[in-house]
């Protein structure tokens, strides 16, 4: 038995501007491409990255929680 947590993927894309500057949206996509979650952050490329970890780790932990 595999749950969707397991099978989330990250996507960053660029929405415009460059550097301290950039737009980013993120998005939590599942196995079968489509979107869980996603979200928009301004900054680097890792401040993205590390928000959309962030978030699939709360989805991750929300599926764990019994009941």
């Amino acid at each position: 038995m595999t749950r969707q947590s397991e099978t989330l993927t990250i996507r960053l894309r660029l929405k415009g501007g460059s550097g301290p500057n950039s737009n980013w949206l993120w998005e939590l996509v599942d196995a079968q491409g489509s979107v869980v979650k996603s979200g928009t952050i301004s900054g680097p490329e890792h401040k993205a990255f590390s928000t959309a970890t962030q978030a699939k780790a709360k989805l991750v932990k929300a599926e764990a929680k019994p009941g």
